[in-house]
């Protein structure tokens, strides 16, 4: 079994134990029989018992599970240029904190895929070729660190092709398979590169989407020399430098690949597009050799309602409430 608390135990437990001693104190001072006493703690435990489960949101191992497999290969090709940790997603988060939120809402959404990870910045990196092992893919994702800037190089979008190209033939290659690919950046290009052309790749393309991160008021980024961090300075104008989300660059690749450009500012506003990359998919059920997690919080949040209304239909005939 794994948990995911959802709160920090630290917090949890204190609360559910300062609260457990309040109702002790008030349940204690009651003019009731023993056995009544008893039975509203238990109660009243059994409660905060599952509120603490609850929280720590299990999951239990599955071996040899069954899963529904698609038809589909999903290429994420993610800039990862120092620009791509500027402060401008969703307030004051990083562009690579929305990266992260949309990847894992889009595996999430089109579970039984084939996902495949290019990571770029001054060169290509294939982190995880197309394979069913969502897991391993999310894992290569946590892989993913800012670049030191005494190594970055500048932004180009043309680096990434090449890798591109290799894994959308092999998928092109299958039969009956749905290749999808899901180009990933803020659109920067700031070595001067000229933006090539994706064009020819559209052939081994069957939908997806170019996704951009940031805002034309651009966002701050913060160095990471591994001994400190501070803003990133502009050379020429003084002051924090600023990295500006560039939808032109984005816009002609989209183009290129005939696929739709979205500025992503919460991972939700993707549902249209898993629900079309879906359609016309086929679906098949193995058995599979992997380990599986099956998230149980549904059944215990079903116990909590049902011990809730007991309480709330003890407390009525009480006259409590």
């Amino acid at each position: 079994m794994t948990t995911h608390p959802i709160i920090s135990n630290y917090i949890v437990i204190p609360v559910l134990a300062v609260v457990l001693a309040g109702v002790l104190y008030m349940v204690l001072r009651r003019r009731e029989g023993v056995w009544s006493k008893i039975i509203s703690i238990l109660r009243v435990s059994l409660i905060l018992v599952l509120a603490f489960l609850i929280n720590l949101r299990p999951a239990m191992k599955r071996y040899n599970a069954e899963i529904e497999l698609k038809n589909i290969d999903v290429l994420f090709v993610v800039d990862t240029t120092i620009s791509m940790w500027a402060e401008d997603y969703s307030g004051d988060k990083t562009r690579m904190d929305g990266v992260q939120a949309a990847c894992d809402y889009i595996m999430t959404e089109l579970a039984g895929s084939n996902f495949a990870l290019i990571r770029y910045d001054n060169r290509a990196q294939i982190l995880a070729p197309f394979t069913q092992d969502g897991r391993s893919v999310s894992d290569a994702f946590s892989t993913i660190r800012q670049p030191d800037t005494y190594y970055a190089k500048g932004s180009n979008l043309n680096v990434p092709y090449d890798d591109m190209k290799d894994l959308l033939i092999s998928s092109s290659k299958k039969e009956e398979r749905k290749t999808i690919v899901i180009f990933i950046s803020d659109g920067e290009n700031t070595d001067q590169t000229p933006l090539r052309s994706y064009a020819d790749l559209e052939q081994y393309v069957d939908g997806g989407a170019v996704l951009g991160f940031g805002t034309t008021q651009g966002g701050k980024m913060q160095a990471d020399n591994g001994y400190s961090r501070k803003y990133i300075q502009d050379p020429e104008k003084g002051g924090d430098a600023l990295s500006i989300l560039n939808e032109e660059n984005l816009k002609k690749i989209a183009e290129d690949l005939q696929v739709e450009y979205i500025n992503v500012k919460a991972p939700e506003e993707l549902g249209a597009l898993t629900e079309s990359i879906k359609t016309g998919s086929s679906v098949r059920m193995e058995e599979t050799e992997m380990i599986t997690y099956e998230d149980i919080t549904y059944y215990l949040g079903m116990a909590l309602a049902v011990v809730l209304i007991w309480e709330i239909i003890t407390l009525l005939l009480q006259r409590k409430l």
